[in-house]
């Protein structure tokens, strides 16, 4: 069961186990719809897209996908629907340091 999925080594590693004739199919990962998977293997003779089960607001985990249009503009949106303009300072020297080190790791 193949659920969205749109971290480059997480693809890769998919990519691997699926057999050549079925790749084309995994172009759509990275934009599957929440709730949706592609179900194969020994469970479906053919490749089929499933949609789960919805669960009660209660048993739902408190996540949420990104507002990314948001985030970029610096906006935030109050309870009350009203955005607000926000300031998100960057430390481009923490990131860049934290990067170099995990890119030198990787490499040992």
């Amino acid at each position: 069961m193949l659920h969205r999925t749109s971290n480059d080594r997480d693809q890769e590693l998919v990519h691997r186990l699926v057999p050549d004739n079925l790749r084309g199919l995994l172009r759509d990962l990275p934009s599957l719809p929440s709730r949706h998977a592609i179900l194969m293997g020994w469970a479906s003779e053919l490749p089929v897209l499933v949609k789960m089960n919805a669960l009660a607001e209660s048993e739902r985990p408190t996540s949420a996908d990104p507002d990314f249009w948001n985030v970029w503009s610096g906006l935030e949106e109050l309870q009350d629907g009203n955005p607000r303009q926000v300031s998100r300072p960057v430390d481009w020297n923490l990131i860049s340091r934290d990067w170099q080190e995990r890119s030198e790791s990787d490499k040992k």
